[in-house]
């Protein structure tokens, strides 16, 4: 392996690096890697600064992240293949930032690692790469020389594009190259095959291990189409594709074939000669058939099942991961827009006791958008917020929306509650801020009689609950009062919750709504409210639709209630001082 670092580092010396990361802190961990290899490094901060500094100089690689302020790392690799259709290109990338894998295998990124760094994976690239540039080097000195030298190498070098080193199969550039030429009356059948737990294997064994998987695999399947019209490629690291081109699609011919390939693997084991050991190896399959982007469609369906851990999915416009990213890249352009125009906002809903008296709101954050004609519109957070997390704009909305509630509180002068998830708990910036109002909203003249409520939602996701239980003892002791949120259902773990020692428990929506006509939901939550009594905390019940609902859970003793037979949702500016 250091022999091979030395080799690699000899080409790698001589090229030009572009490396694109916004993040400060990364950047200058992974520069200090990066200078074991280049000499020549240009360091960009963003999309915008990466695409002008690849305008005004000249360069062998780029490598850059995705997320990042003015122009993200895809739109800028776009723009710089418009330019340099032949430059290499090298995504790193965060875990939760996977679904970008589709839009960048388009338009032919020559790698795509996740950080943190895999050494073995970016060496692997690297060595590619670098092939690859010393092979154009050499080109560029041959035509200067003799003719046919020039004509050997071009082949040489279309030889290495078009097929792959490892397991000699045709790859991703031959694949794309063969559809493309799919005649009229000739429709294109990709079968997208991804190896389980490939990486899984490279870790614990070591690199060479996989490789030997990936060969035997591909011999394996070489195996299962001969004599057949099918071709095999290898698309990515751990993916292969069976592709063919037909007249007419028998979609119970190819589930037969995707079986039966299932079937080849489970009883045919793979020996590992690096570990003296037999493993059986599991597959999971996406399928398409399709005359425009069938590797993409193809991709899809493969994401889909394992999304959903189903083995194989056929492409439909219903797992068409294009459409996701579309609406991800639609919802975070209207976030960031709704934040920069002081349009998220907090509506609130009233929470009434037994009298039906309203007695504190409860803060839900709403996004406000504008048509072409100036009529708004308000988006609940279940169409963005979930987005959001991907688009790692939470923290942002989250911030806003808290800040925002208690300054409107001390304004309208009244009780209420606002949802704190767990990951806001972890952010120091944000439990600053709302320290800081909250004893603002307590010294306020106004609010000598109101109190906050903090409503928890209990997650298992929730690893250290002594630091998650000793910070909401603090806010506590700045007079907050602590309610657990969907109470019932869940995680809800009896332990935390008499650590916590909350005021309130609020009894989970799924449980009221049909407390109605359902038994067991009214057996469940007669129980929660017995044990809450016991324990001195007051019981809400949400989701309080209708007039039986609410005498249903009235007479079980719910202490306070909430729902639209009391009230929906309103804007600040309909709310009573």
């Amino acid at each position: 392996m250091l022999n091979d670092i030395k080799d690699l580092i000899i080409y790698t010396k001589e090229m030009k690096l572009l490396y694109v990361e916004n993040n400060k802190s990364i950047r200058e961990q992974t520069y200090k890697l990066f200078s074991g290899f280049f000499d020549d490094i240009t360091i960009a901060i963003d999309g915008e600064d990466g695409l002008t500094k690849f305008k005004n100089s000249t360069f062998d690689i780029v490598i850059t992240d995705i997320s990042m302020p003015k122009m993200n790392g895809i739109d800028m690799l776009k723009s710089i293949r418009k330019i340099n259709q032949s430059i290499s290109c090298v995504i790193m990338s965060a875990h939760n930032e996977t679904n970008y894998f589709i839009e960048a295998i388009k338009f032919g990124i020559d790698g795509y690692i996740l950080k943190p760094l895999d050494m073995d994976l970016f060496g692997q690239i690297l060595k590619r790469i670098s092939k690859l540039s010393k092979l154009k080097q050499e080109n560029k000195y041959y035509m200067k020389t003799l003719e046919k030298l020039v004509s050997e190498k071009t082949k040489e070098l279309e030889d290495k594009l078009y097929y792959d080193d490892l397991t000699g199969l045709q790859n991703r550039y031959s694949l794309i190259e063969e559809i493309s030429i799919c005649k009229e009356n000739c429709m294109p059948v990709v079968i997208m095959l991804d190896i389980d737990s490939l990486k899984t294997y490279n870790e614990l064994y070591g690199i060479e291990t996989g490789n030997d998987i990936l060969i035997q695999c591909s011999k394996c399947l070489q195996d299962l189409v001969r004599g057949s019209e099918f071709k095999v490629y290898r698309l990515t690291s751990d993916e292969f594709v069976l592709f063919n081109k037909v007249k007419y699609i028998d979609t119970v011919a190819y589930e037969k074939i995707v079986y039966s390939i299932f079937d080849f693997f489970s009883k045919n084991k793979l020996f590992l000669k690096s570990i003296y050991e037999s493993i059986e190896i599991s597959l999971t399959i996406g399928m398409a058939f399709c005359n425009n982007n069938a590797i993409a469609k193809a991709n899809s369906a493969l994401y889909e099942a394992k999304k959903d851990e189903k083995r194989f999915v056929i492409y439909t416009e219903k797992n068409d991961v294009r459409k996701q990213l579309k609406n991800t890249l639609y919802w975070k352009n209207e976030i960031k827009n709704a934040l920069k125009n002081d349009n998220i906002i907090p509506y609130f809903q009233p929470i009434v006791d037994r009298n039906q008296k309203v007695v504190k709101y409860e803060s839900l954050m709403r996004l406000r958008q504008y048509d072409e004609y100036g009529k708004q519109k308000i988006i609940p957070p279940f169409v963005f917020l979930e987005i959001s997390l991907q688009t790692k704009q939470y923290d942002d909305l989250s911030y806003t929306m808290l800040e925002k509630t208690i300054l409107n509180a001390i304004d309208k002068n009244i009780s209420f509650s606002i949802n704190l998830d767990y990951r806001d708990i972890y952010n120091k910036k944000l439990i600053k801020m709302l320290k800081e109002n909250i004893r603002k909203f307590y010294n306020s003249s106004k609010n000598n009689s109101h109190k906050i409520t903090l409503e928890i939602l209990e997650n298992h996701e929730i690893k250290d609950y002594d630091s998650f239980t000793k910070q909401l003892l603090e806010f506590q002791e700045l007079g907050a009062l602590i309610a657990i949120d969907d109470f019932g259902t869940g995680y809800s773990n009896l332990s935390h919750i008499m650590g916590i020692s909350p005021h309130y428990v609020k009894i989970d929506g799924s449980l009221i709504k049909n407390i109605v006509t359902n038994q067991k939901s009214r057996k469940i939550v007669q129980g929660l409210v017995q044990l809450a009594k016991n324990l001195g905390i007051k019981t809400i019940a949400e989701f309080v639709a209708d007039k039986s609902i609410f005498d249903v859970v009235y007479d079980l003793g719910i202490d306070e209630f909430q729902g639209y037979y009391f009230s929906e949702p309103i804007s600040l500016a309909s709310l009573k001082s």
